[in-house]
This record gives structure tokens, sequence and C-alpha cells, in this order.
């Protein structure tokens, strides 16, 4: 069985160290328990403010939230899914990252957003590089498949790390509270159609004026059933993944091995016109 913390904070847009000390006084009651993994929101230390990314942007090599990060992981010995923090690469290259460390407190891994979300008031794209590499982690006990927020609306990522062997997707959001349909939708659609579990860290609360964040962490099962959830409340939700009925379920229906291998960007599609 695996054990599993996902943080569901509201950042304090403009106060990133209050923002730390607020996640630190949630993650508290944890303490002295063990986990196999912790997962965080997107931009959970900065919150989701599009014009003020680059002023919090930080670098690999002095980055407060990495440091938490780290001490985390070895508070905890457990890998830590960094949510995303915005990472300066150059003067002209900024990343919306999610950082993977190792329960001995190490950077081991970077997932760039590949989707940025730069619709409704939102402009992502203007202050952020897209990535365009997948990251499979293999954590030694699952092969889990890293995404961030908008990434989720785009299946191609998912069935790219199933056909890669992954067993649990990660994705980490700063999701907008009008859209609860979609967001519980497509985590049960892309759990269920590649038989993963779907493990799901949310921010919640306030963004500005009238707008604010969903909250609903989760984790959806490979049948699509949510096993765990939060609501709108900030808090940290403890859940088991059991790999072992994963992979009777994958025994007893087996429809990934049906699946058509081939690209299907290479198919010719037939058009039919039947009036004028």
């Amino acid at each position: 069985m695996i054990k599993g913390l996902i943080v569901q904070n509201s950042a304090i847009i403009g106060n990133k160290q209050a923002t730390i000390d607020n996640v630190s006084r949630l993650l508290a009651p944890f303490e002295g328990k063990r986990f196999d993994f912790i997962t965080f929101p997107e931009v959970w230390a900065c919150g989701w403010c599009c014009e003020t990314f680059k002023q919090n942007a930080e670098t690999l090599e002095n980055s407060e939230t990495l440091d938490f990060l780290k001490q985390i992981a070895l508070d905890f010995q457990a890998t830590v899914f960094g949510g995303s923090f915005i990472r300066k690469v150059s003067e002209n290259d900024y990343r919306n990252t999610c950082p993977v460390i190792d329960k001995y407190g190490n950077l081991r891994a970077l997932y760039d957003k590949m989707h940025l979300f730069s619709h409704k008031g939102s402009e992502e794209n203007k202050y952020v590089t897209p990535g365009n590499i997948l990251m499979l982690v293999d954590t030694g006990w699952a092969k889990i498949g890293l995404s961030v927020c908008y990434d989720i609306r785009y299946p191609e990522i998912y069935r790219e790390y199933s056909k890669h062997g992954a067993e649990i997707f990660i994705n980490s959001a700063a999701w907008n509270r009008n859209k609860l349909e979609h967001w519980l939708i497509m985590h049960r659609a892309r759990a269920i159609e590649n038989q993963c579990y779907m493990v799901v860290a949310d921010q919640c609360g306030k963004i500005k004026e009238n707008e604010y964040n969903l909250g609903h962490s989760l984790v959806a099962d490979a049948w699509g059933d949510v096993e765990y959830t939060l609501l709108e409340e900030e808090g940290c939700l403890e859940v088991e993944l059991d790999l072992d009925r994963l992979k009777k379920l994958r025994e007893d229906f087996p429809l990934l091995k049906d699946r058509r291998d081939q690209n299907f960007e290479t198919f010719n599609v037939k058009e039919i016109k039947l009036y004028e």
C-alpha cells in the first residue's frame, strides 16, 4: 500500500514567506508520520497571478521554495512532488516548473508545464515558456507521470505516459472555482482511459476580487471512482494507493492490451462530403 499526503493551500499573493509558514502549519499535525510521497499544488507558494510571476521567480541555486520542499522531504522521509514554482532559466526564459525531490532532500527532476493557460484574463504565455519534455518518475514502487493544471485538457500527455508504463498520474493545479464539472470529469476520465491512479493537488481560496481557486484535491482510482477528496478548505489529505488492486483490475479488464500503439497522427482521415 502506497501512503501519500496531498497539500491543499491558499497562497497569499505577494507574500511567499507567509504562505510557506502557513503550509508549515498545515503539515504540523502530521509530524512523525511517514509517507511515500507528498504532493503540492501549482504555484502554491507565490499564488496564481501571472503579472507577478517574474518578480516571484527563483533560480535553482537560490530558491526558498525548493529549500522548504527539500526540508519537507527530509522531515517526512518522503518523495516530494513540489507542485510548481516559477523558475528563472535566463533573463528571457521563465518556466512553470514541478520539482521532484527524493527522500534524502536531493532535487532529482524538473517538469516544465507544457500547456499554458492564457484565457479569461490570464496571460501565462506572456510570462512563461512552455516545456516540451514529459517526465515519468520511477520511484521504485511506482512509475508516476507528471502534469500541471491546464495539461489535463490534453489527454495525449497521459496516453504517452501510459504507453511507457505509468501507474500513477500527478496533476498539480491552481484551478478556477467556476469549472468544477470539467475538473471532476477530466481527472476521472484520464484515470479510466489509462487504468491509472490520478492524484490531484489544487489550490483553494481567493485569487483576487471575485476570483477563487476551486480546491477539491482528490484521488481517483483506475475505475474512475473518487476515493479521497477535500472540498474548498485548506488542509492535507492522507491517501493510500493499492497498486495490487490496480494490477488486478488491469488483468481482469485488459483495456491497455487492446490499444493500437500506432501514432494516430499517421493514420489517414477520409472525409466524405454528402451534400453540396
